[in-house]
């Protein structure tokens, strides 16, 4: 049955495959990493291996099937021969080492030539099921010594290698296996891994003590720059789907380079054109808030998992307690934080730096400073409900007129969160301000807080600014770490404020 077309627009939608390996025409630049596979992987006579890391959906299988796995027939004419095998897909580390030699053969056989036969004859020794682990081995090395003897360069991409931690989990000489044959010269063996995480932190996780890690190059995907943003867009215009000014700041807001990200409203928006859609901005974005909030859920979990959630949140909101440089580096490379001119850092997406600021609210980053924002909150919020009711901000704005920003901030930010998050956005209007914010709502009412602090206000205004000074909104994400000192003032300054509070309540 022939299916209709909307007049001037493809009745396919051309992001339909969203999700999954891109290759061909719908890969986009990746000059850097296509070059790194050629320079390491491809070109050389004796080539080395190559991990190519990156945040979750970043394009790292996309960039090492481009690479390679596509150019299968221009490589098997150079008898380089290209392997895909996804590691998640494997229970046991025999299957994997089976299939090594399995695949090869089977691609071997391709080439119609002696390889295939000079290989197969120590081939059915690599596939017994019955040998010890360690003949098998010696077979498996065998078989490969055999294919290098035949001229023939093998190259498996070994896509999802952060499974290698539950593959050799139990038995850890399997990353010992795949370096001896890659390392030793008669029957080297290239790899090319694609991974959320060095190979490194893969072996430190398996608790292994294998150097692993030191034979490979390292690559790292980042989001798309700005020249492959616009050949991005480019795209979508060649393929009918115009994007306005203030639909391309959408993009630029919640995606800024992210591919998945790009794909998944580059669809949605193509699925508008197509139903000639006139529903506003607010809808196509509503249409794929779900969809962005389940990624950064993802990103979130992975952070936390690897230690790194509380130092991502450091940086960007502060203060900076014990984030070390190379947590920094780290988040700096894999492109979840972007370091500007003058110092500050900044999420790869206003977005998802928004949804940071959710978690940040409930995080335990420094436990005396995060008990002392939220009694000092619940405490401003208590008062202020007391002596002017729901009210109270209405009332602070007309009386108190140096608040009157501070409050219409506050509410702005709140409508933001609102927007983007729903349910998941604070009620607290105090939630949505900063600690020197906080105290300057207190400073204004000292009527009614004075009775809570005891002492006077210029007593409280010294350790205010102090505090105040590490959670700015300009100042509160550059990289400075905090000396001993500072900690031991701020802590100290923090049970000030806690024991006047207890007080109060008790």
């Amino acid at each position: 049955m022939t299916r209709p077309k909307t007049a001037g627009v493809a009745a396919q939608n051309p992001l339909a495959d969203y999700g999954t390996i891109v290759s061909g025409s719908r890969f986009i630049g990746r000059h850097d990493g296509l070059n790194a596979i050629d320079a390491r992987v491809l070109r050389p006579a004796e080539p080395g291996n190559l991990a190519i890391i990156g945040q979750p959906r970043i394009g790292k299988s996309s960039l090492a099937y481009q690479g390679i796995v596509a150019r299968e027939q221009e490589l098997l004419k150079e008898k380089v021969v290209p392997i895909w095998l996804n590691l998640a897909t494997f229970d046991e580390p025999s299957d994997l080492f089976r299939e090594l030699v399995t695949s090869c053969q089977e691609k071997l056989n391709l080439l119609g030539d002696v390889s295939g036969k000079t290989a197969d004859r120590s081939s059915s020794e690599a596939l017994q099921n019955s040998s010890p682990k360690s003949d098998h081995y010696r077979a498996v090395q065998r078989y490969f010594r055999a294919v290098r003897e035949a001229g023939v360069r093998v190259v498996f991409v070994l896509d999802e290698f952060d499974h290698a931690r539950n593959l050799f989990k139990d038995d850890i000489s399997g990353f010992q296996m795949i370096r001896e044959l890659s390392y030793r010269p008669e029957w080297r063996v290239t790899f090319v891994t694609t991974s959320r995480r060095a190979i490194r932190d893969i072996e430190l996780q398996s608790q292994s003590i294998s150097t692993l890690d030191g034979i490979f190059r390292k690559h790292y995907v980042q989001p798309f720059d700005g020249i492959e943003l616009e050949e991005y867009f480019k795209r979508l215009t060649s393929a009918n789907i115009n994007i306005s000014e203030p639909e391309r700041k959408v993009f630029d807001e919640y995606c800024d380079g992210v591919p998945f990200l790009l794909d998944v409203l580059g669809y949605e928006l193509a699925e508008r054109r197509k139903s000639n859609s006139s529903n506003g901005l607010e809808e196509f974005v509503h249409a794929v808030q779900q969809q962005l909030v389940d990624h950064y859920a993802h990103l979130v979990d992975h952070l936390r998992e690897d230690g790194t959630l509380s130092a991502a949140l450091q940086v960007l909101f502060g203060p900076l307690f014990d984030a070390s440089q190379a947590q920094i580096a780290e988040l700096n490379q894999y492109g979840l934080i972007r370091r500007s001119d003058d110092g500050t850092y900044s999420a790869f997406s206003k977005h998802f730096g928004s949804y940071l600021q959710l978690i940040a609210r409930t995080a335990d980053i420094w436990p005396i400073w995060r008990q002392t924002e939220t009694a000092l909150r619940q405490t401003i919020s208590e008062k202020l409900l007391e002596q002017y009711g729901d009210e109270w901000p209405q009332h602070l704005e007309k009386s108190r007129p140096n608040l009157k920003e501070i409050i219409e901030e506050a509410r702005a930010a709140q409508q933001s969160e609102k927007r983007k998050f729903g349910d998941r956005a604070s009620s607290s209007l105090i939630d949505y301000t900063y600690p020197k914010q906080l105290f300057d709502i207190i400073f204004a009412s000292w009527a009614i807080f004075s009775r809570v602090f005891g002492k006077s206000k210029e007593y409280w205004d010294q350790r205010a600014q102090f505090l105040a000074r590490i959670r700015t909104p300009l100042a509160h994400n550059r990289v400075e770490i905090l000396d001993e000192y500072e900690r031991q003032l701020i802590e100290g300054y923090c049970g000030e404020i806690l024991a006047a509070l207890k007080r109060t309540v008790s």
